[in-house]
Order: C-alpha cells, then structure tokens, then sequence
C-alpha cells in the first residue's frame, strides 16, 4: 500500500492516460460498485486522513440546507448567519450553495484538522464516497478518478481493483481508440 503523499501525486500523474484507460474499460465492461467499494473498506482504516486532508484543501462542497442547520447549531449562531459568513453561490447555479474555501483550502481547515468536524456537511463525511450503499460505480468514476493522485484511498482503491478486474493497461505506443 501506497501511503507517502507525494508519491501518490507523482504516480497519479504518472497514470493519468492509464486512469483514463480504466474508466473506458470499466464502461465497457459494466462492473459492480461492491468490489471497488469492499477494497477501500479494507484500505481506509489504515489511512490517517488527518496527515493528509487533500479533500479538504481541493474540494468544491455543495451543503444544503440540513449540513447549513448542522453547521449553525455547531457554532451557535442563526442558519441566516452561518450562510451568509460559511458559504456561497455556486457560479455555475446561484440556488445551490457552497462551504467556502480560503487560501489553502476549506474555511473550516486549520491545519489538517477540521474544525466542524462534527457538524461537518453530508458530502465531507461521505468522502471519498466509496462506501457502500453510495452510488453506483458507473455514476461516479470520473469524480473519483480526480482524486486518485490526491488520495490515499482512493490511489490504492484504484490500483487494487484494476488487479481485481484483471485489467491490463494498453502497451505503450498503442494507437488511441476513436471517440465513445
């Protein structure tokens, strides 16, 4: 297993056409979600994610109303303020809501620790959404693939089901298959 943060980032760099590779396969190939799903129950309880917290430092988090109650009740102050002073507008959709980020990451981040940590929102405890009961494989494989140089769970997950799957990365100089 794989756990120095830095060589996760140079070896998911290094397998980016590779990754790339693997997601097309597994759309080709219709795998279920539990097998990918049981190789990171095995991996994260031995992942310390405080000595590492890249989620937290490159995450765009949607909360919704129930995480913004949450977040209020946590730090003692209305729901109106805690939007107001915590979260945003997505650009991209002004009805949804963002947690904020600060310079070196979430705003909630102080160091690798999370400050709300108990009252953090759904989508931060669901991190990195490889438990099972989560949605299918097929419907989140590109969202996780990002993270595969980021985390460490993620990272060996991966590595762990292409050997599972029994996939076989392209030789080198193999020609790119056209458009799907």
């Amino acid at each position: 297993m794989v756990t120095d943060l830095v060589q996760i980032r140079r070896l998911g760099a290094e397998k980016e056409v590779e990754n790339r590779d693997f997601r097309r396969y597994l759309s080709a190939h219709r795998r279920r979600a539990e097998e990918l799903q049981a190789l990171a129950a095995r991996i994260q309880p031995h992942i310390d994610c405080t000595a590492c917290a890249n989620c937290c430092r490159s995450s765009v988090v949607e909360v919704h109303r129930a995480d913004i109650e949450a977040i209020s009740r946590h730090l003692g102050v209305s729901v109106d303020e805690a939007a107001r002073r915590y979260t945003t507008p997505d650009p991209a959709d002004p009805a949804t809501r963002l947690l904020k980020s600060a310079r070196d990451g979430c705003i909630f981040l102080d160091r690798n620790l999370c400050t709300i940590y108990e009252a953090r929102p759904k989508a931060c405890r669901d991190f990195p959404h490889l438990a099972f009961g989560t949605h299918s494989l097929g419907g989140r494989i590109s969202s996780l693939c990002r993270w595969v140089s980021l985390c460490p769970i993620v990272y060996n997950a991966f590595e762990g089901y292409k050997r599972a799957v029994g996939y076989r990365p392209p030789p080198p100089g193999t020609p790119e298959p056209g458009p799907r």
